[in-house]
């Protein structure tokens, strides 16, 4: 971007930054990353949305709650519904 900016032209200037002219027209057109928004939107469908009423209670009552405590209580309550591989969601939600 600084040998862009003094003049050079796309093709010196890739050379000279060690990447190629492809990726250096990428990066001019689309800045350089930073200012990338993160997306809003949900990629799945949220595995808790049908008992999270009922984990916000739990966690109400008892703060200090870990996701895996929660998660054996949901296996508990709700058997074969949800398993183990579940837990890092639910530890991000909980986090949140």
């Amino acid at each position: 971007m600084d040998s862009r900016a003094a003049g050079a032209n796309q093709v010196a200037a890739a050379a000279k930054a060690g990447i190629s002219e492809r990726t250096a027209r990428r990066i001019e057109r689309e800045g350089s990353g930073k200012g990338r928004k993160s997306r809003q939107w949900r990629t799945r469908n949220d595995p808790f949305a049908a008992v999270w009423d009922e984990v916000a209670e739990q966690l109400a009552l008892e703060p200090s709650l870990q996701a895996l405590t929660l998660l054996e209580w949901l296996q508990e309550r709700y058997p074969g519904d949800y398993p183990d591989h579940l837990l890092r969601t639910l530890q991000r939600r909980v986090k949140a």
